[in-house]
C-alpha cells in the first residue's frame, strides 16, 4: 500500500511539471509548425561548385594588362607578348533546364588575355590559344552554329555532335552561358555586364588539336559575336606569367 501511495505522488508531480513546461515554452507560429518545403530537384549533377584557382591557372587569372606571358605555339614555337587587355567571365548556370529558369553565377570566374593578335582563353579545365577570328552575324550563328548547339544540348551534352564551319569540321565539347564581369586594358570589343552564349568545339579528322570558340552576345550592353579559331593547349605550354 505504501508503494502505491508513492507511485501516485510521483505521477502527480510529473503531471505538474509537464503543465509548467507547456506554460514556459515559447509560442510557435502556424508557419513554424509547418514542415519545411522540399527543395526543388537539382539539375543533372547538381550545382557546379566554384573552384579556387592555384598554380598556373591562378597566376594566369591574377595577371593584368602590362604583364607578360610566354607560351608555346603549336606551330610557331615559344612566343612572348605583353597583355594589352583582360576579360573576366562569370560562368552562369540554371538550376533546372527550363526557358523560365533564371541563369545565375556558379561562382567560377575565368580569364582571357588579349595579346594584340592572340587571345589566351581559360575556361574550366581548358586553355585555348586563339589566333584568328571571324566577326559573325546572328543569321550566320542561326544557320551554322545553333543547330549543332541545340542537338548537343538535347542530349544532355553527351552526344558526339559534329558540324562544318570554315575551313574545317568540328565536334562540340561544351555549350553554356556567361557574363562579362570586368574588362581592362585595350583592344576588346565588349563591356562589363554583357551576357552571351558560347560553344566550344575541337577539330575533327585532319584538324586535330585545333579549337573553335564561338561567343554569341545577347544582352547587357553588348559584345561582338565572334568565332575564334586556334588551338587547345596545356598549362605546360604556358611557360611563364610575369
Amino acid at each position: 500500500m505504501f508503494l502505491v501511495f508513492i507511485g501516485l505522488i510521483m505521477m502527480a508531480t510529473g503531471f505538474s511539471m509537464i503543465r509548467q513546461g507547456s506554460r514556459m515554452a515559447p509560442a510557435v507560429s502556424p508557419a513554424e509548425r509547418r514542415p519545411p518545403l522540399a527543395a526543388p530537384a537539382p539539375a543533372s549533377g547538381g550545382k557546379p561548385m566554384a573552384r579556387p584557382l592555384s598554380g598556373k591557372p591562378g597566376q594566369f587569372g591574377a595577371a593584368r594588362p602590362g604583364g607578360r606571358l610566354t607560351y608555346k605555339h603549336p606551330q610557331r614555337g615559344s612566343l612572348s607578348a605583353s597583355i594589352l587587355g583582360t576579360i573576366h567571365y562569370a560562368e552562369l548556370w540554371q538550376h533546372t533546364k527550363a526557358a523560365s529558369e533564371p541563369w545565375v553565377p556558379t561562382g567560377n570566374i575565368f580569364t582571357a588575355h588579349w595579346l594584340g593578335d592572340t587571345l589566351l582563353y581559360h575556361w574550366k579545365d581548358r586553355l585555348y590559344l586563339l589566333d584568328s577570328y571571324d566577326l559573325i552575324s546572328d543569321a550566320e550563328i542561326a544557320q551554322q552554329i545553333l543547330p549543332a548547339a541545340k542537338q548537343f544540348g538535347a542530349s544532355d551534352e553527351t552526344a558526339e555532335v559534329s558540324f562544318a564551319y570554315p575551313p574545317a569540321s568540328w565536334t562540340v565539347t561544351d555549350i553554356g552561358k556567361f557574363r562579362v564581369e570586368s574588362v581592362e586594358g585595350s583592344g576588346l570589343r565588349m563591356q562589363a555586364g554583357a551576357v552571351g552564349r558560347f560553344l566550344h568545339a575541337r577539330g575533327g579528322s585532319g584538324n586535330e588539336g585545333a579549337a573553335l570558340v564561338v561567343e554569341d552576345y545577347q544582352e547587357g550592353g553588348g559584345g561582338q559575336d565572334t568565332a575564334w579559331r586556334g588551338w587547345s593547349i596545356s598549362w605546360d605550354d604556358l611557360e611563364s606569367v610575369k
